[in-house]
């Protein structure tokens, strides 16, 4: 799948499962964000209610992440590995953390920063999620958009950043005036929320929240 836009066939999937709601960031990919105390990851098919649908050869509930503070946990439902060892209880994850799924399926845990609770679940290999995506986002109190490697989300291209924070039960964006944001066509302020359905746009920046 290119990242240069999202495609258009994304809308009109058959699968009748969970749908996460997904970033779609021009240029850079789309990412799950995953905002609630726990995130289910299982396999793809029809009529499995988990959080991350993943297409492969695993279990219809495989794991759990758990939010623990400004940390994550894994519990293993059925058949999970932590840096190549089988784990029978809910472990902590690290910045790096492998996490093998049955026999053939591995994610990466990325921290990019201890600043923030928020991490990356990344696909290794040529195993693809439902609906297909970049990577999903285990969201703390506040995510990094942006150009430095610390980032949630590396943009390259960017040459400022977006924040997203917690605000109550919603989510905001803070981002420098010198963006010149519009939100569907309307020059916006920041902080802003987080709508779905809306287009931010930037002199760099090209966003949507589905």
């Amino acid at each position: 799948m290119s990242h240069l836009e999202r495609p258009l066939s994304s809308s009109a999937k058959t699968i009748a499962m969970a749908q996460p709601k997904i970033l779609w960031i021009d240029g850079v990919g789309s990412y799950a964000i995953c905002d609630q105390n726990e995130v289910t990851i299982g396999q793809a098919f029809p009529g499995n209610q988990v959080d991350l649908a993943i297409r492969g050869d695993l279990s219809r509930r495989t794991a759990v992440i758990r939010r623990h503070g400004e940390d994550h946990l894994v519990q293993p439902l059925q058949l999970v590995q932590v840096n190549g060892a089988e784990i029978d209880r809910a472990v902590l994850l690290c910045n790096g953390s492998v996490i093998s799924l049955g026999s053939r399926i591995e994610l990466r845990y990325v921290k990019p920063t201890q600043l923030s609770g928020s991490a990356r679940l990344e696909l290794i290999g040529h195993t693809r999620w439902q609906p297909l995506l970049s990577a999903a986002l285990l969201m703390g109190e506040s995510c990094v958009l942006g150009p430095e490697s610390n980032s949630h989300v590396i943009c390259p291209e960017w040459t400022t950043k977006v924040v997203l924070f917690r605000k109550g039960e919603h989510w905001m964006c803070r981002v420098n005036e010198q963006a010149n944001i519009r939100i569907d066509g309307k020059p916006v302020r920041a902080p802003f929320p987080l709508i779905q359905g809306q287009r931010i746009r930037g002199d760099e920046i090209s966003m949507t929240l589905e």
